[in-house]
C-alpha cells in the first residue's frame, strides 16, 4: 500500500514538471538563470523517474531485477550530489557571480566523482550494495556520499544567508528570501516522511519548491521589467489604489517620477550595454533609497522611474528628494566611471478623489521644472 502511495504522489508531482517542462522548453531566453532552473526542472524530474523504477524493483525477484536495482542506485546517488551542485550554481548566477569555467568545474566535479563512486560501488559496494534477496543496503562509505550531498545545499544556504545580511547588497532582499524558502518545504517534508517507511519525502518535496519556484517566475515575468528587475507600469494601478487606502490625517502618499539626465547620452556615446549598466545602477540607487519604508519603485519607461511612498508632510518629501540626488552625487565619487549618474526629480502628493493620472501630470510638470533649473 505505502509503495503504491509513493509512486502515485512521485508520479503527479512528475506530471507537473512535465507541463512546466513542455513551457518553459518554448522560451527562448538564453539567460544564465533561466537555463540553470531548466536543468534543475530537468534533474528534479529525472530523480522522480528513478525513484519510481526503484520502487517497482526493490525487493522484487525476476530475472535481471538486482541489476536494474544495482544500476538505478547507482545513478539515483550519484544523481543528488550533482543535482546539489546544479541548485548551487543556480544560487551563485541568482546572486551576481560569473560562472567562469573554473567556477563550473569546482561545484559540479564532486557530482561527477560521486556518479564514477557509485557506479563503481556497483561492484564494490563501496557507497551501496544489493543484497542477494535485492533489497538496497548503505556501503561503508555512504557517509561521505550524505556529506558531500547536504553540504552543497548548506553552503548555498549560507552563501545567502550572507547576502541577505550585507547592508549594501545589490540583490533585492525580497529574491534572497524566495530563495531561501526553497529549503523549507524539502528539509520539513523530509523529517515528516522518515517515520513512514515506503512515503515519498525529500524530492517530492523538492518538486514542490521548483512548482513554487517556477509560479514565482511567471508572476515575475508579468510584473516585473527584465532588465532592472524593478515592477513595471502594470503593477503601478492596483498599487495605487491599495496605498490610497492606507492614508491618514498625517501620513500622506507621494508620486515621485525620476528621470535620468543625459541617459541618451550615455547610449549614444558608450553603447546600449553601458547604457543598460548606467539603469541598473539606477535602479538600485533608487529601490535602497527607500532603506525599509514603503513603497513601490517602478521603471515606468526607457530611463523613468516612478516611486510612491508616504510620508508625513511636504518638508519629509522634500528631504527624500535631496537625499535621492545626494545618492546619486556619492555614487559618482565612489565610482571610476567614463559617465556621470545624475538624476531630475518631481513629486507631487496625492489629494482625496484624485485619480493617477492627474498625480502623474503634477509630478510630471514639477519634473519639467526640476530639469529647466539644471539648465
Amino acid at each position: 500500500m505505502a509503495t503504491a502511495i509513493h509512486i502515485e504522489i512521485d508520479a503527479l508531482f512528475l506530471l507537473i514538471l512535465c507541463v512546466i517542462t513542455w513551457q518553459i522548453k518554448h522560451s527562448v531566453s538564453q539567460q544564465m538563470s533561466r537555463i540553470l532552473f531548466r536543468y534543475v526542472v530537468f534533474g528534479n524530474m529525472a530523480i522522480l523517474v528513478l525513484d519510481i523504477l526503484w520502487m517497482l524493483v526493490e525487493g522484487r525477484t525476476f530475472p535481471g531485477a538486482r541489476a536494474i536495482n544495482n544500476f538505478i542506485n547507482a545513478i539515483y546517488l550519484g544523481g543528488v550530489v550533482v543535482m546539489g551542485g546544479v541548485w548551487y550554481l543556480y544560487v551563485l548566477e541568482s546572486l551576481g557571480y560569473k560562472l567562469t569555467k573554473k567556477l563550473l568545474t569546482l561545484v559540479l566535479m564532486p557530482g561527477f566523482i560521486f556518479v564514477v563512486l557509485n557506479l563503481l560501488s556497483m561492484k564494490t559496494g563501496w557507497i551501496f550494495y544489493i543484497s542477494e534477496d535485492n533489497h538496497y543496503m548503505r556501503g561503508p562509505l555512504f557517509f561521505l556520499q550524505t556529506i558531500i550531498a547536504l553540504l552543497n545545499l548548506f553552503v548555498s544556504m549560507i552563501h545567502l544567508l550572507i547576502f541577505y545580511f550585507l547592508p549594501q547588497t545589490k540583490i533585492p532582499k525580497e529574491n534572497i528570501r524566495k530563495l531561501l524558502s526553497f529549503y523549507i518545504v524539502p528539509f520539513f517534508g523530509s523529517i515528516a516522511a522518515l517515520p513512514f517507511a515506503g512515503m515519498p519525502g525529500t524530492w517530492t518535496c523538492a518538486a514542490t519548491s521548483v512548482i513554487l519556484m517556477y509560479m514565482d517566475q511567471q508572476e515575475n515575468a508579468i510584473s516585473r521589467d527584465s532588465l532592472t528587475g524593478l515592477n513595471n507600469r502594470k503593477t503601478l494601478d492596483s498599487t495605487f489604489t491599495s496605498y490610497t487606502h492606507q492614508i491618514s490625517e498625517v501620513r500622506n502618499l507621494y508620486l515621485y517620477i525620476m528621470d535620468l539626465d543625459n541617459f541618451k547620452g550615455i547610449n549614444d556615446t558608450y553603447g546600449h550595454p553601458v547604457g543598460d549598466q548606467a539603469l541598473k545602477e539606477a535602479s538600485h540607487l533608487i529601490t535602497q533609497s527607500l532603506n525599509s519604508q514603503q513603497g513601490l519603485v517602478v521603471r515606468y519607461g526607457g530611463d523613468e522611474f516612478v516611486v510612491l511612498t508616504f510620508f508625513y508632510g511636504d518638508p519629509n518629501a522634500v528631504s527624500y528628494k535631496k537625499q535621492v540626488k545626494k545618492d546619486f552625487e556619492q555614487w559618482n565619487r565612489d565610482h571610476d566611471n567614463p559617465y556621470i549618474l545624475s538624476i531630475s526629480i518631481g513629486f507631487s502628493r496625492y489629494q482625496e478623489g484624485q485619480d493617477l493620472k492627474d498625480l502623474l501630470k503634477k509630478a510630471d510638470e514639477a519634473l519639467y521644472l526640476d530639469k529647466k533649473d539644471k539648465g
